[in-house]
């Protein structure tokens, strides 16, 4: 029989509960951020990723090259923000907690790093991340 429910969708469920707490979308400088902003800082990563071609199995480890260094370049581009930014990191952390089953996932940029992560990983995760963010994150 047919699976109803993609893995992906299957993720952003399990996940959803986890972010969905009003505490959760509150950046480090005391701002709160919205699902939309987060979503679209994401995808502002995962698109100049994609388009450069940052392949975490081309590029070492902070080589200038990777996820960290894609949403920080998306801010200075005007895509996103410090808060942002540490909101998606924290919901990436709880993606990834629920796809691996993991206890600790508490750098997100570190996974992305690892030797065996491929570009098609990184992206999935990305967007992944920012369809949660829309799913659960407050609205304006």
């Amino acid at each position: 029989m047919k699976e109803l429910v993609s893995p992906r969708v299957e993720l952003i469920i399990q996940s959803a509960a986890l972010a969905s707490q009003p505490t959760f979308w509150w950046g480090p400088s005391g701002g709160r951020v919205t699902g939309e902003e987060v979503a679209a800082h994401l995808e502002a990563a995962a698109d100049l990723m994609e388009q450069r071609g940052w392949d975490p199995q081309l590029y070492a480890p902070w080589s200038g090259y990777n996820l960290p260094d894609a949403l920080r370049e998306t801010i200075h581009d005007g895509l996103g923000s410090d808060d942002t930014r540490f909101t998606a990191l924290r919901l990436m952390e709880t993606l990834l907690g629920v796809y691996t089953g993991s206890p600790s996932i508490v750098f997100p940029d570190v996974w992305s790093m690892h030797s065996r992560r491929t570009l098609d990983e990184v992206l999935e995760m990305l967007r992944t991340t920012a369809d949660l963010a829309r799913l659960v994150g407050p609205r304006l």
